[in-house]
């Protein structure tokens, strides 16, 4: 990882407590402390400021793996599936993908187009 890009995580670090010292209205001052806490470190020991870094990207990655697998898995399960399940107990074959008994899979629509029907053609 290149120099700017561990300051820009570090500024970005800082600036998020800082933000969110403001968001719950000084009520939580340790967010403040936090803040301070990791800029100065940040800036007196470089190294310790990569290590903040480090910590930083395994939490992300850590999230980020939570994000991916279980809360997907919730949209998945109490969303889609009984989505497709009322959408199978209704209509058969709404997207033509089984074949039916017919010489060939190609639907003939007769349909007269009009100036409306180029209105909002997408």
């Amino acid at each position: 990882m290149k120099e700017s890009e561990k300051l820009k995580a570090q500024l970005v670090i800082v600036t998020g407590l800082i933000v969110l010292y403001f968001i719950f209205k000084s009520q939580y001052v340790y967010f403040l402390f936090a803040a301070a806490g990791i800029g100065i470190i940040s800036l007196a020991v470089p190294a310790a400021g990569n290590l903040i870094v480090k910590l930083w990207y395994k939490l992300a990655e850590i999230l980020g793996t939570i994000n991916g697998k279980i809360l997907l898995s919730f949209v998945f399960f109490l969303i889609l599936l009984p989505v497709a399940l009322i959408a199978r107990l209704g209509k058969k074959n709404m997207l033509a993908l089984k074949r039916e008994a017919k010489d060939s899979v190609f639907v003939e629509r007769n349909h007269k187009y009009t100036a409306k029907d180029m209105e909002h053609v997408w």
